[in-house]
């Protein structure tokens, strides 16, 4: 029998099921873990990046991280999501989760200045 190639590239996110019954296996680890790697401003331009690669970004308004860092990104996702799916439903406690809000690297001010606009449109305030 021989394996289609797109089902070959979803073994990754098969795993993270198959980690969840190793022994010492922790919910919170995880959740830290992906939280250490990303901060919440890189998820969101992770996300968008995604969302812009499907619905085509002739604009150019942000810019593309590569292939394998988008692909990286949306396993590690995926994992703290299956992470938190299990520390909610087996009532982990969370409350010394260190979750960081601020950016691992200073925004330019370009950016700033598009977000700060994107929460005034909003009418978000931050």
């Amino acid at each position: 029998m021989k394996m289609n190639a797109d089902y070959f590239k979803l073994i990754p996110f098969d795993q993270v099921f198959n980690e969840v019954h190793v022994p010492g296996y922790n919910p919170i680890v995880n959740i830290e873990n992906f939280w250490k790697k990303y901060d919440i401003n890189s998820s969101r331009d992770h996300i968008v990046a995604m969302f812009l690669g499907h619905v085509d970004d002739p604009e150019g308004i942000m810019e593309q991280p590569d292939k394998l860092q988008l692909q990286a990104y949306s396993l590690d996702l995926f994992r703290a999501l299956v992470a938190y799916y299990l520390a909610h439903k087996h009532n982990f406690n969370m409350e010394n989760l260190d979750v960081p809000f601020l950016p691992t690297k200073k925004l330019s001010e370009e950016e700033l200045k598009f977000r700060q606009f994107d929460y005034a449109l909003f009418g978000k305030k931050d």
